[in-house]
């Protein structure tokens, strides 16, 4: 049983030294140039030691028939393995020759790591290959056909080696019930360490995101698994290409334009400053209903209620979506959510999603993104890292030792970090934009705080509230207030123990506050979460054309205000005249049905959907 204990572990560790020795090191080799910052030492080991997550999720995939065919071997003959592992391995280095040259080859076509997009081409391999010389193609199949050869070595020589070492242990053969059951044990033991590996301990499922730590992509895509990719991507297999047409081209262009005009600069100046310091702090949840100056009930976030009549209320703001990964999205790009899938999860299409970290960071700020959870969940890490973020700070990040819940560090302790953070930056002069998503307002709702103890909901909004406005209370008090802004949001709304119909699920407050706003107002105007983008950066004077589905409320050209808020395969759409939600598997409206409503609602879907097909 030794025998076969020391071939796994052997087997699995050359899989991840082959990783970690061969294909991450041919990959940055090859397309260095693909990147205009300097690779330093530090910077490869950190490529292998965030790829390293990544390596023994493909390891574990790779590792499970060898895994099988050893305990079959118990039941079979005891020179069954060596055969059946001669063979796989050919198979494996050729499927691992394959992903590493395409892999490498390819990036400084397509800027992205090895995905399921290349599928279709493989369909016309003489389309695919018309773009290149022949001498190209030529050394291309020979580079597959050696690293190929190498790979199938390399593994053959991982079986040798775990017979080397098991040295006098021979082959096990169960003989009767009890080797048989001991047998079959450590197969499932193993393959629940293989499993765990590959889903991760976490309470998500793993995903590419398990790499990412640079904000300069290249250095993340040399540290992700060109394997790893790829599977993910498999998984990802939502329509969009097509999805929602109901109308012409020109027809729905023609339309959505109306809808979203172009950018503009506002008339109207909320700010004293056109380059405060920004937080933006994107509260978990956050609905309209535990704000009572929103209509919500009374006594449970005072705080935000007092700094809503101390600053900015923008009171009619619809959330695009139902879920954190779309909200981000919403927010920190402008980008409308999407009923059927995520964008964040497509990890060649966010580098090319409008950044609202990123204008700031153009304009001269140093950005960062802060959460006291785990980054890897919703591919939040990676997606704040593409989106322009310098730094991002996560659970293991910030200090060992802070209050934490089932999510994460509780806010009040992450907002106090974040408090010395901006002291430290305004003792250095920096001007500075800082993302902080909070996370304790959430399920099972339990929080270091007790004063609505008698519900366990709204008492984890009263918590995070009663955090907020101590932390902006201190604030008041130093140079750093007077040219800071800080701006309030939900990610979405919730209705956990209280069913809200879409219009009031939808609704959300969105606040700015700080020494940079010129004076208290209260904009009771319709408005979409999206808009948030541009309203910000017209107030800074920052140009957001790119920024398509995000208006800026304050210009002149905001002249038909409505809200767009998407769920599972559905959409609502609110304007003055009233609100109507559309089904989209019934394709019929299910809540105050308005043909121009839901006309309009359809040509937004149709040009999401076409726009996202394009990125």
């Amino acid at each position: 049983m030794l025998h076969l204990i020391i071939f796994l572990i052997t087997y699995f560790a050359g899989l991840v030294l082959y990783f970690q020795l061969l294909q991450r090191p041919l990959f940055l080799f090859y397309n260095r140039s693909e990147t205009d910052s300097r690779v330093s030492p530090a910077d490869i080991f950190r490529m292998a030691r965030h790829g390293f997550r990544s390596d023994i999720i493909v390891a574990s995939y790779l590792s499970a028939p060898p895994l099988i065919a050893a305990v079959a071997q118990t039941f079979i003959h005891p020179q069954f393995l060596g055969g059946f592992m001669t063979a796989y391995n050919i198979a494996a280095g050729i499927i691992l020759g394959l992903s590493t040259i395409v892999d490498t080859a390819l990036y400084p076509f397509w800027k992205f790591k090895l995905d399921a997009s290349i599928l279709p081409y493989l369909r016309s391999i003489k389309g695919a290959c018309a773009s290149v010389s022949t001498l190209y193609i030529i050394t291309a199949v020979i580079a597959v056909l050696v690293m190929a050869a190498v790979s199938a070595a390399w593994l053959q020589g991982t079986v040798i080696l775990s017979e080397r070492l098991s040295g006098s242990c021979t082959p096990f053969i169960a003989d009767g019930l009890g080797q048989s059951m001991l047998s079959v044990l450590i197969f499932l033991l193993s393959a629940g360490v293989l499993f765990a590996m590959i889903r991760g301990l976490g309470r998500r499922p793993n995903n590419p995101s398990v790499s990412f730590y640079s904000n300069i992509l290249f250095f993340n895509h040399c540290a992700l698994n060109p394997l790893y990719s790829f599977i993910y991507s498999l998984s990802v297999n939502d329509k969009i290409e097509g999805a929602f047409r109901a109308f012409d081209d020109e027809t729905c262009h023609r339309e959505f334009a109306r809808l979203f005009p172009g950018d503009t600069f506002p008339t109207d100046k909320l700010l004293n400053n056109d380059r405060p310091n920004v937080l933006f702090i994107i509260w978990e949840s956050l609905s309209a209903r535990f704000v009572g100056e929103l209509g919500g009930q009374a006594g449970i976030t005072p705080n935000i209620d007092r700094l809503t009549r101390e600053g900015i209320l923008f009171s009619r703001v619809d959330c695009n979506s139902f879920r954190t990964d779309r909200g981000l999205v919403a927010l920190l790009s402008g980008y409308l959510a999407q009923p059927t899938t995520s964008v964040i999860r497509m990890t060649k299409k966010v580098p090319n999603l409008p950044a609202l970290p990123r204008r700031f960071k153009e304009a001269g700020y140093d950005t960062m993104a802060v959460h006291g959870g785990d980054l890897t969940i919703f591919h939040k890490g990676e997606y704040y890292l593409t989106v322009g973020h310098d730094r991002v700070v996560g659970d293991k990040d910030l200090p060992k030792g802070l209050p934490s819940g089932k999510w994460g560090i509780h806010d009040g302790a992450v907002l106090d970090w974040i408090y010395d953070d901006i002291m430290d930056k305004t003792s250095k002069g920096r001007r500075w934009y800082t993302t902080f998503q909070t996370l304790s307002s959430h399920e099972p709702w339990i929080v270091p705080y007790t004063r609505l103890k008698d519900d366990e909901i709204a008492n984890t909004f009263a918590y995070v509230d009663d955090a907020i406005g101590r932390f902006v209370d201190r604030l008041k008090k130093t140079p750093a207030w007077d040219s800071l802004l800080i701006v309030i949001t939900g990610d979405h709304g919730c209705n956990t123990g209280q069913h809200l119909p879409a219009d009031r699920y939808a609704h959300i407050p969105l606040l700015m506050t700080g020494g940079a706003v010129k004076a208290p107002r209260r904009i009771d105007t319709i408005m979409s979460q999206t808009d948030t983008a541009a309203t910000l950066l017209g107030q800074l004077g920052i140009s957001h054309d790119e920024f398509i589905f995000s208006r800026d409320v304050m210009s002149e050209s905001y002249t038909y205000p409505f809200g767009f808020h998407t769920f599972v395969n559905g959409f609502m759409f609110r304007d003055a005249t009233g609100y109507t939600v559309y089904d989209n598997v019934s394709d019929t409206a299910t809540d105050s049905p308005d043909p121009d409503r839901e006309r309009k609602g359809r040509i937004i879907l149709q040009y999401l959907y076409e726009d996202l097909a394009r990125r």
